[in-house]
């Protein structure tokens, strides 16, 4: 009878246990943690940090004209799985005064890579580390920004330099609790969204 009151004792204690550490279920059954700890956090700040830096990567292979056609299209759709799927791209120029244009991410994707019609040599480099911000909280999860740093040099059929600017934009980022498509089942995410100017020089207008 010993053994069996123990016996007992042990299977109301995991009960108990596994009670203890339910996480909320939407109706459907599926977890819904939507809170995350502080070093989660700090992880999803350097994974926003890289996707930034892919994103720079595949902008330089878009406008780069010596690179193949196909490269080029197969950044165009890698760079846009970065982002959320209305996210739009501001485009800052200096003529005599400062004027920011605003385009779906695709449509200026596309834009910079025709700029090879425009200049013979298209060049965009970045420098200083893309800067990410600390998370907020959100109903839905969490957002925060990065600001990366832009140098864009166009020249002519002569060599010659015929364009030059340098850009600071920032872009909103959103990080939460999705549905994975490929694993059938919920994981925290993060996608890239709006881009934003915050500084532009000098005078002329790359696209």
């Amino acid at each position: 009878m010993k053994t069996y009151l123990v016996f007992l004792s042990g299977l109301l204690f995991l009960a108990l246990s596994a009670k203890a550490q339910q996480k909320p279920v939407s109706k459907n059954l599926v977890v819904k943690d939507d809170t995350l700890t502080a070093e989660k956090l700090r992880d999803f700040q350097t994974l926003t940090q890289q996707k930034v830096t892919e994103f720079q990567r595949y902008l330089s292979i878009i406008s780069d004209p010596t690179q193949s056609d196909a490269i080029r299209e197969l950044a165009i759709e890698n760079a846009q799985m970065l982002f959320l799927p209305d996210a739009r791209m501001q485009v800052g120029m200096v003529k005599k005064q400062t004027l920011v244009k605003e385009y779906p991410l695709a449509i200026y994707l596309r834009r910079l890579k025709n700029l090879e019609k425009k200049y013979f040599d298209v060049s965009i480099t970045f420098y200083d580390l893309a800067l990410v911000g600390d998370w907020e909280k959100t109903q839905a999860g969490y957002v925060t920004t990065a600001t990366y740093f832009q140098h864009f040099k166009g020249k002519g059929k002569d060599g010659r330099l015929a364009y030059e600017d340098k850009t600071i934009k920032q872009l909103d980022v959103d990080l939460r609790n999705r549905k994975d498509p490929f694993y059938e089942e919920h994981r925290w995410t993060v996608f890239l969204g709006n881009i934003r100017v915050t500084e532009v020089e000098p005078k002329k207008s790359a696209l």
